[in-house]
């Protein structure tokens, strides 16, 4: 209540800026409200059409409602806008454009934006286990398992990472086990 209060403050003291209405968006967005947190969003970006955290923000907006396809679009035009070269920064951009192209079948294209965000961000344990995750659902074992273990050596207490670690370890085992590739 106390954030929104103040970006409501901020907004009439500034009219005409963008950043308040998109915070306020974002806040309905956490509480999921989201049909309200669009509206606000839109608007802001009505305001300000060259910010590319608003296009994030509807990007994600979209993903959580399961529209990758406009989630992917507005992800991509949030890249289009940001300024070059990248900054750290922009890392949830291509992170967020990534699990949607994920979650759209586009592993090759989703390892790539996770690459790209690694080498913004390169401590990030989330983004090595959705990477590790993409690899696993190529089913390129090795690579998920390395990946695996570089977001557990960042972050040890990832319960769901430990997990899929060990079903990628399974899968590995039974497919050696059974006269798959040693290699």
């Amino acid at each position: 209540d106390q954030a929104m209060a103040a970006y409501r403050t901020a907004s009439r003291l500034f009219p005409g800026c963008h950043i308040p209405v998109m915070c306020i968006g974002m806040e309905y967005m956490r509480t999921n409200n989201l049909p309200l947190a669009e509206q606000l969003l839109l608007n802001a970006k009505s305001v300000c059409p060259l910010d590319p955290m608003i296009y994030n923000e509807l990007g994600v907006l979209y993903f959580r409602n399961g529209d990758y396809n406009k989630a992917t679009r507005l992800l991509r035009e949030a890249l289009k806008v940001a300024p070059k070269p990248l900054a750290a920064m922009w890392e949830p951009i291509l992170v967020n454009l990534a699990h949607s192209l994920r979650k759209q079948g586009l592993y090759i294209e989703a390892c790539i934006h996770y690459k790209d965000a690694l080498a913004l961000s390169c401590k990030s344990a989330s983004t090595f286990a959705a990477l590790g995750f993409t690899k696993h659902l190529q089913d390129n074992l090795p690579e998920a398992i390395e990946m695996y273990h570089k977001a557990l050596s960042l972050r040890p207490e990832d319960t769901l990472t430990a997990e899929l670690l060990n079903e990628a370890l399974l899968e590995d085992c039974s497919r050696h086990r059974n006269g798959g590739d040693l290699l």
